[in-house]
C-alpha cells in the first residue's frame, strides 16, 4: 500500500529542529544581552488581563538561559547518532568517515577561525591587550586547536571569543564520535536479528558508561572543592550524559519512523506532550532561576540528565505533533534563523560586550556603564543596537564565510547552491 507524504514519519530529515535550535541558540543570546542591559524580558499582554495577566515575564529565561547550550549539544548527540540509527534499524547507507570528517570540518571550522583570526589580529594585537608574547600565542594556539578550556587564562581570561568554548567541546565529541558509532555499528551485520539485538545491547551499555562518566564527574570534579566552577562544569565529561540522552533519542526516533505512521491519535498526543514538556521546561528554568549565581550553575550539572531528558522529549514530541504545531518551528523564518544560528552563537555575546565597553555605542561617559544608573533611555536604545549588530553579523559571516568556504572544502562551487538531499 502506497504511503502519502503526511503519513511517514521521515527518519532523515526533522523540519522541527530548525526552531528549536534557533530558539535556544536565542534564548542563550537574550541570556548574555540581559547581563550588558540589565534589561529584565517582559511582554505586555493586556488582552489577558481579565484572568489576572497583563504581561508575561521571561526574566528567568534571561538570568539562566545558558542552560539552552544543553538543548543545542544534546540537538547535535541527537543528529550526530541518528544515521548510525538508521543503518541499525533501516539498513540506511552509513556515511564514510572521511566524509563525515569533511562534513565536520565544513560546518564548524571556517565561521570559528574567521571569528578567532578577525579577533586576533585586528582587535587584540593593535589594542595590546595581551600581558606578554607568550600569553598571546598560547591565547591563539589552544584556540586553534581546540583547547582553550583546559586551562584558566584561555578560557575564562581569554581575550578572544569566551563563548567559544562550547564549539571546543563538540569538536572533541566529534573526533571521538566514530569510535562509539563503530562500536554499535561493529554488531550489526546484514539482517540477522541476532545482531540488531547486539546492536541494541551495545546502544545501551554506551549510554550507560556516557551517563557513568558523566556523574563520576559530577561527584569527583564538580563537588570537589575548588575555585573556577566554570572550568569544571563545562568539560566534555560533563556532557556526556546529554550525548547519551541524544542517542537514545535517535534510537526511539527511528524505530517509531519504521514502526508507525503519522495518525490522529498520535499527532494529538504528541501535541500535548510537547505542551507538557514547555511548562516543564519552563518549571526547571524557573527553579534554577531562583538560586544564586554559582549555585544554578551547580544545578545545572546535578539537573542536567533530567533537564535534556526533558529536551529531548520535547524535541521527539515536537516532531510528532500536528501538522499546524510543526509548523510554528519549521516555518520559512525559523529556517532562515536556524541557518544563520551558528555564526549568531559566535559573534553576539562579544559584539555586546565590546559595542559597550569598547566602542561606547551608545556613548557615554565616566566609569560606570549607563545600564548600573539605571538609564533606561540608554538601556534600550544599546539594546537595539546589539540586536541589530548580532543579527547582521550572523548574516554576513554566514553567506561571505560559512557557507563559501564550507562549499570548497565540500568540493562545491563556493558561491554555488547546496543540492537538496533526497
Amino acid at each position: 500500500m502506497d504511503q502519502t507524504k503526511r503519513d511517514i514519519i521521515d527518519p532523515k530529515r526533522i523540519d522541527v529542529l530548525d526552531g528549536i535550535r534557533a530558539l535556544s541558540i536565542i534564548i542563550v543570546m537574550i541570556f548574555h544581552f540581559w547581563q550588558q542591559t540589565w534589561i529584565f524580558p517582559t511582554v505586555k499582554t493586556p488582552f489577558l488581563a481579565f484572568i489576572g495577566l497583563d504581561k508575561i515575564d521571561f526574566t528567568p529565561f534571561a538570568k539562566v538561559g545558558y542552560l539552552f547550550v544543553d538543548m543545542m549539544v544534546l540537538i547535535s548527540g541527537f543528529l550526530l547518532f541518528l544515521p548510525v540509527m538508521r543503518q541499525i534499524f533501516m539498513g540506511a547507507d552509513m556515511i564514510k568517515w572521511k566524509d563525515y570528517a569533511r562534513r565536520r570540518l565544513a560546518r564548524i571550522v571556517p565561521s570559528y577561525y574567521f571569528c578567532i583570526l578577525l579577533i586576533f589580529f585586528a582587535h587584540c594585537l593593535p589594542s595590546h591587550v595581551y600581558s606578554s608574547t607568550a600569553d598571546a600565542v598560547k591565547d591563539l594556539v589552544t584556540h586553534l586547536t581546540f583547547t582553550q578550556t583546559l586551562y584558566v587564562k584561555t578560557y575564562l581570561g581569554t581575550q578572544l571569543n569566551a563563548v567559544l568554548w562550547t564549539v571546543a567541546i563538540e569538536v572533541w565529541f566529534y573526533i571521538l564520535f566514530p569510535l562509539f558509532a563503530e562500536l554499535i555499528r561493529r554488531r550489526r551485520s546484514d539482517d540477522n536479528k541476532k545482531s540488531v539485538v547486539a546492536s541494541v545491547i551495545c546502544i545501551f551499555l554506551l549510554a550507560a558508561l556516557f551517563y557513568g562518566i558523566a556523574r563520576w564527574w559530577r561527584l569527583n570534579v564538580v563537588e570537589a572543592p575548588g575555585a573556577y566552577v566554570a572550568m569544571k562544569i563545562n568539560q566534555l565529561p560533563a556532557f556526556m550524559g546529554v550525548y547519551a540522552n541524544g542517542m537514545l533519542g535517535a534510537m526511539i526516533y527511528v524505530l517509531l519512523a519504521k514502526h508507525t505512521e503519522r495518525s490522529l491519535g498520535l499527532t494529538v498526543t504528541c501535541t500535548v506532550v510537547s505542551l507538557v514538556c514547555i511548562a516543564l521546561i519552563t518549571g526547571m528554568v524557573k527553579e534554577c532561576a531562583a538560586l544564586s549565581a554559582q549555585a544554578a550553575q551547580l544545578w545545572q550539572v546535578s539537573e542536567r540528565l533530567r533537564l535534556t531528558g526533558v529536551f529531548m522529549l520535547f524535541i521527539l514530541s515536537t516532531a510528532l505533533a500536528a501538522k499546524w504545531y510543526r509548523f510554528l518551528f519549521s516555518n520559512k523564518l525559523m529556517v532562515f534563523l536556524s541557518g544563520i544560528s551558528y555564526n549568531l552563537y559566535i559573534w553576539h555575546q562579544w559584539l555586546a560586550v565590546h559595542i559597550k565597553n569598547v566602542w561606547r555605542i551608545p556613548y557615554w561617559e565616566g566609569s560606570v556603564p549607563p545600564n548600573q544608573l539605571w538609564d533606561h533611555p540608554w538601556m534600550n536604545k544599546y539594546a537595539a543596537i546589539i540586536t541589530v549588530a548580532a543579527f547582521a553579523a550572523a548574516i554576513l559571516a554566514t553567506y561571505l564565510i560559512e557557507k563559501p568556504f564550507a562549499n570548497l572544502i565540500l568540493g562545491r562551487p563556493m558561491f554555488g547552491k547546496k543540492k537538496k538531499e533526497r
